[in-house]
């Protein structure tokens, strides 16, 4: 009996791409740019937000507070977040989305409050500080929502922002205007 003898009709085929075609498909494809799907505008956005979320977990101990001295935090934290917000209204537009002056006030009102340096801090001054802490939560309540998931400002949203921030500066503008 003579052996069988192998035949390579379809193992040839499979080889070969095994050996070749599949490693250039590859190469080919680690050659390629991959361009990012992520919206830059979207990942400003929650950069701010994170921001706005922070302030309001700050503010939220600042109720607490009886000395200026660990304002500090919080003016840090509200400058970091007026910071971020004026470069996403920059980016969108300043005629879409309100900028937060009322934040840039609300750091004003701190720096005041540290001058004269560690001291307690007035009931007036409490209040007020109870008052912006308020604002500012329902603040990061309708920037939780500002943008829609395409990236489109939600103009409900920005109005609401808007009307709270000038709700906070009508409150610090009692301290910082007399």
């Amino acid at each position: 009996m003579r052996p069988k003898r192998f035949r390579a009709g379809a193992v040839l085929p499979v080889l070969l791409f095994i050996l070749l075609i599949w490693p250039a498909y590859q190469l080919y494809g680690l050659l390629q740019p991959h361009s990012s799907t992520e919206n830059p505008m979207i990942m400003l956005y929650e950069v701010a937000h994170f921001q706005m979320n922070l302030l309001n977990g700050s503010m939220q101990e600042a109720k607490r507070y009886d000395t200026a001295t660990p304002l500090n935090k919080v003016k840090l934290v509200a400058y970091s977040t007026v910071y971020t917000h004026e470069r996403l209204v920059k980016a969108v537009g300043a005629k879409k989305l309100t900028s937060l002056a009322g934040l840039s006030q609300f750091v004003e009102f701190v720096t005041v409050l540290q001058m004269s340096g560690e001291r307690q801090l007035t009931d007036t001054e409490k209040e007020i500080l109870g008052n912006a802490a308020d604002h500012i939560a329902t603040m990061y309540e309708s920037y939780a929502h500002l943008f829609n998931a395409s990236g489109q400002i939600i103009s409900s949203k920005n109005d609401e922002l808007q009307s709270v921030e000038q709700q906070l500066i009508s409150a610090l503008d009692r301290y910082l205007k007399p």
